[in-house]
């Protein structure tokens, strides 16, 4: 029988004795978690940690909002799952009609994951080309640091290298275009001269693809790969042009960033773009179900309308009641409360204290984002740029760090930098961004010392 061994990895080791369950990391002891409350999280030692990331960037509400767990608990008692292939739900209705009303796209998939959800959006693409007449058009451009999810179809667009590793063999190379990431690719260049640069390369990509090309893919905001990457302006809108004049589907990933994290409701109005198509995740079930969404335009649609009149996906779970209840409450809870505005102001306060500790720990070499989706790109030395050695000792070191000093952050887990992400709640209270900021202060501080020994 052939030995599969991952290159460096002891084979004889084995996960810990007692356990059945498979875990990211074979090594990693961890806290037991107990319950939420607010923007805090408690393990079963009853210690208290402030969710400085909202979990994974999803539980935008914080945790046990009381007007989410009625609307589910209510849902719960009548009835949680019924097949969309069976019966209508007028829940879906509703969640399809409120998600048009907000954000004026006239049609929506329902999904379970941001994963599949991506995976939807490409195979309506690939479906909108097939039923006019194009099948050839299957391949689809991506940047080359970015994340889209774990099945094939969305590993394909991700720049992702430690994702990627187990899965090559199964994987598109659509993940080629420049990454819009100033800080190491800029080389020198200015916002203008360097967002000329993407769009020529991205031009040329377009033209060498242009009898197999299906779509551009891409976050407007980069998420778990980078570390809140944020396109120089102009950048959004001269790719939105590009696709434009060749007749290509644009899709903006806002797993992460959508429904209000960077402050608007799609990332994508930051700069004045409306692609033909939006995946939303996260942000969506709040953490409280898994759910997702595709945000089509009317041509997407309607050409399947005039063609089979049939989409030729769908998951188990996708547009469950239970989910689409939760989701409108969810909803409900974001704009009775204005967590949208809440984001753009609270997100100012939260990068104005990034600044000022990046203006204090020189271990921070950047700070980029948008809102409440916030990134520090970590180097051992500012003059250089250089990353931890080995790559991502900086972001498990600060990582740990917090942790230990009652702080949760997200670490960029591409294997292209040291980066965390700084995403707390969308209802944090100032008090609580500015608890944020000490706790992530003393957490850094405790890192130098510790290096310094």
């Amino acid at each position: 029988m052939t030995s599969l061994s991952h290159p460096g990895i002891d084979s004889t080791r084995m996960q810990p004795p007692g356990s059945h369950l498979i875990k990211f990391s074979f090594d990693q002891v961890l806290p037991v978690v107990s319950h939420g409350a607010g923007v805090f999280v408690y393990d079963t030692d009853g210690r208290r940690y402030l969710d400085g990331c909202s979990g994974a960037v999803n539980a935008n509400l914080g945790h046990a909002d009381p007007d989410v767990l009625r609307a589910m608990a209510d849902q719960a008692a009548r009835i949680t799952f019924a097949h969309r292939g069976t019966f209508h739900s007028e829940h879906a209705e509703r969640l399809a009609d409120r998600l048009s009303e907000l954000t004026g796209y006239p049609y929506v998939f329902l999904c379970n994951s941001g994963s599949e959800a991506v995976e939807a959006a490409l195979k309506l693409v690939t479906q909108y080309w097939r039923e006019r007449g194009e099948p050839d058009r299957g391949r689809f451009l991506s940047h080359r640091i970015g994340y889209h999810g774990s099945t094939v179809g969305a590993l394909s667009l991700s720049g992702h290298p430690l994702r990627r590793w187990a899965a090559d063999p199964l994987l598109h190379d659509f993940n080629t275009l420049t990454p819009p990431y100033s800080y190491r690719y800029a080389d020198g260049r200015d916002d203008t001269a360097f967002t000329e640069f993407l769009l020529d390369d991205a031009a040329a990509r377009l033209d060498d693809r242009s009898g197999t090309l299906a779509g551009v893919v891409v976050e407007p905001v980069g998420g778990a790969a980078g570390g809140a990457i944020t396109p120089p302006d102009g950048y959004l809108a001269g790719l939105a042009r590009l696709c434009r004049e060749r007749g290509v589907p644009l899709v903006t990933d806002e797993v992460m960033t959508g429904l209000g994290r960077t402050g608007r409701v799609l990332a994508a109005e930051h700069w004045d773009i409306r692609p033909d198509l939006v995946v939303l995740g996260k942000g969506l079930g709040a953490g409280y179900v898994p759910t997702s969404a595709v945000l089509a335009s009317r041509e997407i649609v309607e050409a399947i309308g005039a063609g089979t009149r049939a989409v030729t996906n769908g998951h188990t779970h996708g547009g469950y009641p239970l989910s689409c209840v939760t989701s409108l409450a969810v909803l409900d809870v974001i704009e009775s409360r204005g967590l949208v505005a809440a984001a753009a102001r609270l997100g100012v306060r939260l990068r104005a204290g990034l600044e000022e500790l990046a203006g204090r720990h020189e271990i921070i070499g950047e700070v980029r984002g948008k809102g409440l989706l916030q990134g520090l790109e970590l180097v051992r030395d500012r003059d250089s740029r250089a990353p931890g050695d080995p790559l991502g000792s900086l972001t498990r070191a600060l990582v740990t760090s917090a942790q230990e000093h009652g702080l949760l952050i997200y670490p960029a887990t591409g294997g292209v930098n040291d980066a965390v992400l700084v995403a707390p709640p969308l209802i944090s209270s100032p008090g609580e961004i500015d608890l944020l900021l000490e706790l992530l202060d003393a957490s850094l501080t405790s890192m130098k010392a510790c290096s310094s020994t």
